[in-house]
């Protein structure tokens, strides 16, 4: 193959990114452009040194009509003529970026990822490989930088996160053409790279030109080079918030718990980037967020610094104004209890099981046991006010069943122990200064539907143990969080 000064460049950010292991399963994503087309003879051209096993897929995005359709038609043969397996799949992207209420690029690469992701578990592939070069990463810093980006999305296009891995981020767009034009390798091109009403497009078309025209001729390899260098850098703060992490927080389910003494102790710097992990770590979905509140979309900034505002607002003694809190993306939360402040996802599940008492049962996915026995006689505790909140002692005969332990529910009321009226359960909460990301997932448990025991908190002045009682029902409810 011509052009070997090509190959050995790639080699060169294979090995420096550590991007392939021998025997490697490599899923190619093939748009059937020049900067895709150009991976995959690269890596057919490295396959006997690796040792590689290739594999071919494409998505047509039904964005360009018969033109769209051209593409896939080129990429599938391709693949036959290079005998290898190819994976094609079509999706109306613009319909399901309406849906989702994210732009037309967003969706794209959104749908792109979970498309390639699935495919690659699909075929246990060890790594997907994407065709952005060095051009892309010059046009991605700045594209961030105008829309206001910190450390994280100045970092650029990573050459390597999870199983995606890009050889080519080292290599400039002339390069390639130069390689396929050496080799005379055919490709496609997209019609739409050279409409200017996408913003990428524009710094492409527009920016970059002027820019290398008036103010520095090598303004990619300059861009490319900062990119590097706060990668580096990032790399080191996001280590360093990790360790933060460990030391002053702690995951309960799907909360993340943090001392909010020891946090205001670190520099403003280092809290932004441990609220950024909270998020990133509760998320979940890295295509998303990868390495930065999920695309940091206009107000994502100023989400963060409200919360860093929330969390100075109350000093070191978290006393004023607890139970406040803020939105950071989607359903993402942060509120401030006490001494402590919680990340928490806000997803309102119900719960409704069926209980037999005596006996036990383990809710697994409420993460919630309970066990429950009947007492009498010198086997009564003398003492029932105990330290335990896990523990209700109900007088067994005034208990009816069905038994049940569910979610609460709008317009709950029970009495309270040691009340002589009702009371609805959500003021009773508010009383107590339950924190809210705590309300949502308590467990009740009723008898023939009345609140007997709000776990955890309180029992039923109904069913309290008298001097009467005869028989105590010990009902006892171990959560994950115990």
């Amino acid at each position: 193959m011509e052009n070997e000064d090509f190959i050995e460049k790639l080699k060169g950010t294979i090995h420096r990114f550590d991007l392939l292991k021998k025997g490697d399963r490599v899923l190619v994503a093939l748009s059937g452009g020049p900067d895709s087309v150009a991976l995959l003879y690269a890596l057919l051209a490295i396959q006997p040194e690796f040792g590689l096993r290739l594999y071919v897929a494409h998505l047509n995005h039904k964005l360009r009509g018969a033109e769209s359709d051209e593409d896939e038609r080129f990429v599938k043969e391709l693949a036959v003529r290079l005998k290898l397996k190819c994976f094609s799949k079509r999706i109306d992207v613009k319909r399901e970026a309406k849906r989702k209420k994210v732009s037309l690029e967003e969706g794209a690469r959104e749908i792109r990822y979970r498309y390639l992701q699935k495919l690659a578990d699909q075929i246990k592939a060890d790594k997907i490989a994407v065709g952005h070069q060095a051009d892309d990463q010059a046009e991605t810093f700045l594209m961030r930088l105008l829309r206001g980006a910190g450390g994280a999305g100045l970092s650029g296009i990573p050459a390597k996160r999870g199983k995606i891995i890009r050889p080519l981020i080292q290599i400039r767009r002339g390069e390639i053409e130069k390689f396929l034009k050496a080799n005379k390798i055919p490709y496609r091109l997209d019609s739409s790279n050279y409409l200017t009403d996408y913003f990428r497009n524009k710094i492409r078309l527009t920016l970059l030109p002027k820019i290398k025209e008036d103010f520095n001729p090598k303004i990619v390899e300059s861009l490319n080079r900062t990119a590097d260098i706060i990668s580096l850098q990032q790399e080191y703060i996001e280590k360093r918030c990790e360790r933060i992490l460990v030391d002053i927080g702690k995951k309960r389910r799907s909360k993340i718990i943090l001392d909010l003494k020891e946090f205001t102790s670190y520099d403003i710097c280092l809290q932004r980037e441990v609220i950024r992990l909270c998020v990133r770590e509760l998320k979940g979905d890295l295509n998303q967020l990868v390495r930065r509140i999920p695309r940091l979309r206009r107000g994502s900034f100023e989400s963060v610094d409200r919360a860093i505002n929330l969390i100075h607002s109350y000093g070191s003694c978290g006393q004023k104004k607890s139970g406040k809190k803020v939105k950071l993306v989607n359903k993402i939360w942060m509120e401030v209890s006490g001494k402590e402040f919680v990340f928490y996802k806000e997803e309102k599940k119900e719960y409704n099981y069926p209980l037999t008492l005596p006996g036990e049962v383990n809710l697994k996915d409420w993460g919630i046991k309970t066990k429950g026995e009947i007492l009498k006689g010198k086997s009564v505790p003398k003492n029932l006010f105990h330290g335990n909140q896990n523990i209700a002692f109900l007088d067994w005969e005034k208990l009816k069943k069905p038994f049940c332990l569910r979610s609460r529910r709008r317009g709950d009321k029970f009495k309270p122990l040691g009340m002589k009226g009702t009371k609805s359960l959500a003021d009773f909460l508010i009383d107590a200064k339950v924190p809210r990301h705590l309300r949502d997932e308590m467990a009740i448990f009723t008898s023939k539907g009345k609140i007997a025991w709000v776990v955890g908190y309180r029992i039923s002045d109904e069913f309290k143990v008298t001097s009467k009682t005869r028989r105590v029902l010990k009902v006892q409810a171990e959560t994950s969080e115990s």
